[in-house]
C-alpha cells in the first residue's frame, strides 16, 4: 500500500498465500524497505511502522481474504511508530549540529508530524488508533484489529 498524493518512507512487501490452503497457512513478509540516509530517530520509527505491518500479517489469527482497511491497519502503524518514538529510543541530544537541528528538536517534529497529519488514512487513522490504545491499551488493539479488521467501539 502507497499512500496516494504522499511519498513513501518505508514499505512492507508479503506474499498471500494459496487460497485452498485456509487461514493465514505460510503468510510471509519477504522484505521491509526504508530509505537511507534519513535522521536515525525517523529512520527507527519508520522501521517500527513498518514493522507493524509486518507482524499483522504474520499474526495467526490474520486472513489476507479479510482485509484490515488501510485507515485501520496504517492508523496502528502511525501509534506504533509514535510509541516508539515515545518511549523506545534512548534519550535525544539537545545539542544541535553544525547545519542541523539537535536530535530531540527532530523527534519532536516527527512526533508532531504524526499527531497533526490530515490525511485521512494516516493522520485520523492515527487519532482514532491513539483513542482505542488510551481506553483499552496497545495488546488487546491489536489483536481486535487483527480479528475484526476495524478499530473497537469503545
Amino acid at each position: 500500500f502507497l499512500p496516494s498524493g504522499g511519498q513513501a518512507n518505508g514499505h512492507t512487501y508479503f506474499q498471500i498465500p494459496d487460497a485452498s490452503t485456509g487461514p493465514n497457512p505460510a503468510s510471509t513478509v519477504t522484505a521491509i524497505l526504508c530509505l537511507s540516509g534519513l535522521p536515525a530517530d525517523l529512520t527507527a520509527s519508520i522501521l517500527a511502522h513498518e514493522a507493524c505491518h509486518a507482524w499483522m500479517k504474520l499474526n495467526p489469527n490474520f486472513h489476507y481474504s479479510k482485509r484490515i482497511p488501510p485507515q485501520v491497519e496504517e492508523g496502528c502503524c502511525q501509534l506504533i511508530a509514535m510509541l516508539f518514538l515515545n518511549d523506545g529510543l534512548e534519550r535525544a541530544s539537545r545539542e544541535g549540529g553544525e547545519n542541523g537541528p539537535s536530535d530531540e528538536k527532530l523527534r519532536q517534529f516527527f512526533k508532531f508530524s504524526i499527531e497533526s497529519d490530515t490525511n485521512e488514512v494516516y493522520g485520523e487513522g492515527y487519532r482514532l488508533a491513539a483513542r482505542s490504545y488510551a481506553k483499552i491499551g496497545l495488546e488487546a488493539l491489536l489483536s481486535h484489529v487483527v480479528n475484526y479488521q476495524t478499530f473497537p467501539s469503545i
